[in-house]
């Protein structure tokens, strides 16, 4: 009987397989550079002959860089944080170099290198679509090797983006200027893309017939992902909680006093009173069920599900005697339990314990109080909003170094204006008002707009840089609007990018704001679906 292969032997194999996968990607595009060749420049020569002259190094490069990216999940490491992964995605317009008196490290982005991450990511969105169902199908298969039956996380060892980014490594050892590199990568991600998915599909035949049983098929939502777009919502709550409040089942010792409001059509029913004289056992089952959906949420951490366990007796006690919670989402008891989750979740691990601090002081504050009322929650959400303000002018003050250091950037690449010459008024064309442009389209009037928002300090941001998508802060911007700094909290480092290219990465839909979401609505999508 064969022996079962691992997920090692399965790396080893495919290894094998993936030189030709590169070399079919560099043929297609050598085939299409010699049919229109890229833009390029009198330094790079003809782009052609030295991608044929280099093709070795290329896909010697990837392969190596693929390999350690695969080796990782064995290793259980993240391999986009070893240091020969992340080397090859540094930017090479501009590094400034760490003092070694300064915490975080610099790196100025700018055009060039958004253009890049751009076109990484729509080579992996580009593999993802078009391989969709291969690239389930051998999740199936790739679980098992793990030992992970119902298929909760993603266990390919050769996703899309790995070798996306492994072909960029690989596109580093040609000696071409980063437009043509960037070229390249926009030429190979139909073939590529083609490529893997014939080599998904024939992975999980091979592993098929040495007998490997596939797991459970799961819809698997990728945390990783590169794709964008429009935003669609993923779930539709009710219009408010008192639908589901009288929808929530009633015990039957309560039946009795609640014919004869059952016998009343539920369209002509009086308003609910505040309170009945005793607990409202619907409004106890609904508010149990609520914290049991917001606990279940996975994207909350541990520390910030206990807080919020801690906040239910304090929420229903106040439920008791104040129907107004029922009536909105944004009553202050639930902007209080986002708020509370969006800073945990956005604060810096530095800073964290003291924050979680302040958090449990606050639920310990909210609890004491005799009766609860919803100022009180109003008072918690102020209180949260100066910690914030608190750890933006730290942030700030250790970033003094790196600020003025971009200030002086920002002087030196300031050429000379005419802002402040006198102006000959004499000589000045004038133009009809009616053919003055206007503000431009309704379009650019709403980038103008999110630009704005998303440039101001403070603001928490979702963006893909460098290869990877990164939780960040805007913490500065020099006054002439070049020059945007953002902090990265979990890596402990800083990010300078230029206006325009932050500009790009807003349009692309690679940069966001990161809005707060609501804990309270998703919770109640989730009791409306079990009902």
């Amino acid at each position: 009987m064969p022996r079962r292969p691992t997920q090692h032997d399965f790396i080893d194999d495919e290894m094998l397989r993936a030189p030709l996968t590169f070399d079919g990607v560099i043929d297609t595009v050598l085939a299409q550079w010699r049919l229109r060749q890229p833009r390029h420049n009198r330094l790079d020569g003809d782009p052609v002959r030295a991608l044929q002259l280099h093709r070795g190094d290329l896909v010697s490069e990837a392969l190596s860089h693929l390999r350690i990216a695969a080796q990782a999940d064995l290793q259980d490491m993240h391999p986009l944080r070893s240091g020969r992964l992340t080397s090859i995605s540094m930017p090479s317009t501009a590094m400034l170099q760490k003092d070694p008196l300064e915490p975080m490290a610099l790196s100025l982005i700018d055009e060039d290198d958004i253009a890049v991450d751009i076109e990484i990511a729509r080579c992996t969105q580009t593999i993802h679509q078009m391989a969709e169902a291969e690239l389930r199908e051998l999740h199936t298969f790739t679980s098992a090797l793990v030992n992970d039956p119902n298929v909760a996380r993603d266990t390919n060892p050769f996703r899309p983006d790995r070798f996306v980014r492994a072909l960029w490594a690989g596109l580093q050892q040609i000696p071409l200027s980063r437009p043509v590199l960037t070229a390249f990568l926009h030429e190979a991600a139909v073939p590529l893309a083609l490529a893997l998915r014939h080599g998904y599909a024939s992975a999980s035949r091979r592993l098929e017939e040495q007998g490997v049983e596939p797991a459970a098929h799961r819809t698997i939502v990728y945390a990783g992902g590169t794709a964008w777009g429009v935003d669609l919502a993923r779930y539709r709550p009710p219009a408010n909680l008192q639908s589901l409040h009288d929808s929530m089942p009633t015990p039957l010792d309560a039946l009795g006093a609640t014919d004869a409001g059952a016998a009343t059509p539920q369209a002509h029913r009086a308003p609910r009173p505040a309170t009945t004289g005793g607990p409202d056992p619907q409004l106890m089952e609904l508010l149990a069920r609520l914290f049991a959906a917001i606990q279940d949420d996975r994207a909350l951490a541990p520390q910030t599900t206990l807080l919020l366990q801690r906040l239910q007796p304090t929420v229903l006690r106040l439920a008791l005697h104040d129907a107004t919670p029922l009536d909105a989402y944004d009553h202050p008891v639930w902007r209080f339990m986002d708020h509370l989750a969006n800073d945990l979740e956005c604060s810096a691990p530095a800073h964290r314990a003291r924050l979680l601090g302040l958090c449990r002081n606050l639920v310990d504050h909210l609890a004491a109080a005799t009766p609860p009322e919803g100022s009180h929650f109003s008072w918690a959400i102020v209180r949260l909003a100066a910690a914030r303000r608190h750890a933006l002018a730290q942030a700030l003050t250790a970033a003094a170094p790196q600020i003025d250091r971009l200030q002086r950037i920002c002087r030196a690449e300031a050429g000379n204006t005419t802002a402040t010459m006198p102006l000959d008024i004499g000589t000045l064309d004038t133009v009809p008002a009616d053919l003055m442009p206007d503000d431009g389209p309704p379009g650019a009037r709403a980038s103008t707009a999110l630009l704005i928002q998303a440039s101001q300090p403070g603001t928490c941001l979702r963006s893909y840089l460098q290869g990877e998508w990164r939780q960040l802060t805007c913490l500065w911007q020099d006054g002439g609007h070049e020059l945007l700094l953002l902090a990265e909290p979990a890596a402990d480092r800083l990010w300078a990018l230029r206006q325009a290219a932050f500009a790009r990465l807003l349009a692309e839909g690679l940069a966001r704001p990161v809005r707060v979401r609501s804990l309270v609505r998703r919770a109640a999508d989730k009791v409306l679906q079990a009902l």
